[in-house]
């Protein structure tokens, strides 16, 4: 059900200096470690407060005018509110003055005032209902909530306002709400920082044991490290990877750049062309599958094709990427020894 729009022109903004007169304070605040107890460099020492009173105003929504008028100054007044609840951008909408897009023509009726206008909804809003006949145990984070806020900038005065429907029909300093919200943007950023410098789950892990946090009144404060799985350190060493993988956004130069990079490394190469081709062909060989190819693989050579082994980013008519291996007896194990690889949009060898 859509909700109702929210009359700004009869709603008083006044005018707050410091947006933490309004914002309420962090979840989670970082606990230094105690002097008797020795902890590994760069644990996680992230706990979250719990116990909280949810901010409260005598008018709803609330309404006041926030320092700056630029995008970058409403964007700044987002990041703290998500200090806390992980509020969610709904909608984002720009006016420009006078400026006309392509084919359309001057709007009539009265003159919009905003410049542009951001969205934010609490993260349990909403309704779920499940299939029929789901075998889901967990239930959804949805309730129904009906707390948002939004960020106009009002060209007439240059400011920029925002109006707050405070009021949720649940706590967010309750362990429920945090057990169904996801992971807060410090750990978060925490977390990516530790992939980043090349850790695995073995050695994140390790970081996340702090044994005096656990031992908190859990009325108090709870530690974030429980939250952190397996699973979210996995899926950004794979995000990572993918990032670093692709070169250029366009993946014909994207290959074309990793075969000038293959060859300056040594490597044997095969890329007859560098773009959507009925016959496009990217084969590479190490030095080493060079070698270990010409000294055992003189009596026999196999070829293992895997169809549909990559998803279809680049040739057109939906066709299919496959995956070829050229495969000879490992002398050592007696098993197969790949040696070299091809991609190729053709499913026939």
């Amino acid at each position: 059900m859509k909700r109702p729009a929210t009359i700004q022109r009869h709603l008083d903004f006044p005018t707050i200096t410091d947006i933490f007169d309004v914002v309420p304070l962090p979840f989670t605040e970082e606990i230094a470690a105690p002097d008797d107890i020795s902890v590994e460099p760069n644990a996680l020492r992230l706990v979250r407060r719990m116990g909280g009173i949810p901010p409260s105003f005598p008018d709803h929504p609330h309404t006041f005018t926030i320092p700056g008028h630029t995008l970058e100054d409403a964007k700044a007044f987002v990041s703290a509110m998500q200090a806390t609840i992980l509020w969610t951008g709904s909608k984002k909408a720009r006016n420009d003055p006078g400026v006309l897009a392509p084919g359309k023509s001057k709007p009539t009726g009265q003159r919009t005032e905003n410049l542009f206008k951001l969205e934010y909804r609490c993260p349990r809003s909403g309704t779920y209902e499940p299939a029929p006949n789901s075998r889901k145990k967990v239930g959804s984070r949805k309730c129904g909530c009906l707390a948002r806020f939004t960020i106009t900038h009002h060209w007439q005065t240059n400011s920029l306002r925002v109006v707050w429907h405070w009021d949720h029909n649940h706590d967010p300093y309750s362990l429920e709400d945090m057990d169904k919200s996801r992971m807060p943007k410090v750990v978060e950023k925490w977390l990516d920082d530790r992939v980043v410098s090349g850790m695995g789950w073995n050695a994140i892990q390790k970081l996340l044991n702090c044994p005096d946090l656990f031992a908190i009144d859990p009325s108090v404060a709870i530690a974030e490290s429980p939250s952190i799985t397996y699973d979210h350190v996995r899926t950004r060493i794979r995000n990572r990877a993918m990032v670093l993988a692709k070169k250029h956004s366009n993946v014909f130069r994207s290959i074309e750049m990793w075969n000038r990079y293959l060859i300056s490394q040594g490597w044997n190469t095969y890329l007859p062309f560098q773009e959507d081709s009925e016959y496009y062909t990217f084969a590479f060989q190490s030095p080493w599958q060079r070698e270990m190819m010409l000294t055992y693989g003189q009596s026999m050579v196999m070829v293992d094709a895997t169809h549909n082994s990559v998803s279809n980013y680049c040739f057109n008519d939906g066709r299919k990427v496959s995956l070829y291996t050229i495969i000879i007896r490992d002398p050592v194990v007696g098993k197969g020894l790949p040696v070299c690889w091809a991609f190729t949009s053709s499913e026939a060898t």
